[in-house]
């Protein structure tokens, strides 16, 4: 869980020690930070054996936090509210990346407690670019390579500002071993393999579809205002969604972005901003006065 705010800041202030250069990738975890804006990558090769008894299908998944207010999340890790879900919340779908339907990055074998990964991803590259207006992300994973042939590839920028993110997320039959295997799991699915993209929100952040119809809105308790856009052939929906907070008694409702489409071809791409409003300013006194934001 995320325990008592304020706590880790206390603990490090009274260790004495002084803040170090932060690194770029560190616990298998790569992290851009720019403005207000931090996101966090989960970028390494899960565990294996008995050390993945407490893994997670995460691979590739991000979460990203505006200031002290959390946006993009997991939905946590379900085992303080029993097996059921505690299984649920290890698979991909419950984290902000993407899965074929019906499969995790990794799968789970063994039951209760024994339960660990089986089939995860065990080629995890990443590679990180900058340039003068953003730094970025390029990382892939091989977890779906033996079901279906497909190589998942994200790209992610953060704009120096913060202000602004860019991600596409590309599946893809690299090898010509692994276009066989996509054709066949391609005649298995009629035709079109369906795959989904989700951000999961974190509850308190407001979100609902512009008037547009194409972009969804998420106004955090801080007053400030993202966009969620995209670009590609993929159907935008708002969808239930849990948060499994280790902290509270029962798990607590939320919504999920999700960018659903369906591999044809031997490479599919899918790609989608998030973005302040333009009438969200860059320093934000964020303190809420009977749930109401207030902004300078």
């Amino acid at each position: 869980g995320r325990g008592v705010p304020g706590t880790l800041d206390r603990a490090l202030s009274e260790s004495g020690v002084r803040a170090q250069a932060v690194p770029d990738h560190a616990m298998g975890y790569a992290r851009l930070a720019h403005g207000r804006t931090t996101l966090i990558l989960d970028a390494a090769a899960p565990p294996l054996a008995e050390a993945s008894r407490q893994g997670h299908a995460s691979t590739l998944g991000f979460e990203l936090t505006s200031g002290r207010r959390p946006l993009i999340v997991n939905c946590g890790s379900g085992r303080t509210f029993g097996p059921r879900w505690r299984r649920a919340a290890r698979a991909t779908p419950s984290h902000s990346t993407l899965a074929m339907d019906g499969y995790s990055s990794s799968r789970l074998e063994g039951e209760g407690s024994q339960e660990r990964l089986r089939d995860a991803p065990r080629d995890v590259r990443i590679e990180r670019r900058s340039n003068a207006r953003a730094t970025g992300l390029i990382a892939g994973h091989d977890g779906y390579v033996a079901t279906h042939g497909l190589t998942h590839v994200r790209q992610i920028h953060l704009s120096r500002d913060g202000r602004g993110l860019q991600g596409e997320d590309v599946i893809a039959a690299i090898e010509r071993e692994d276009e066989a295997a996509f054709r066949l799991a391609l005649d298995a699915a009629g035709g079109a393999i369906p795959f989904r993209i989700r951000f999961h929100l974190h509850p308190e952040v407001a979100a609902q579809v512009a008037e547009d119809g194409h972009t969804i809105e998420l106004m955090l308790k801080s007053g400030e205002l993202w966009l969620f856009r995209h670009t590609g052939r993929a159907a935008l929906t708002l969808e239930p969604s849990v948060y499994l907070d280790a902290d509270l008694p029962e798990p607590l409702p939320t919504r999920q972005i999700v960018l659903g489409s369906r591999a044809s071809e031997t490479a599919t791409r899918v790609s989608w901003t998030l973005a302040k409003g333009g009438q969200t300013p860059d320093a934000v006194r964020d303190t809420v006065h009977e749930d109401q934001p207030v902004l300078v």
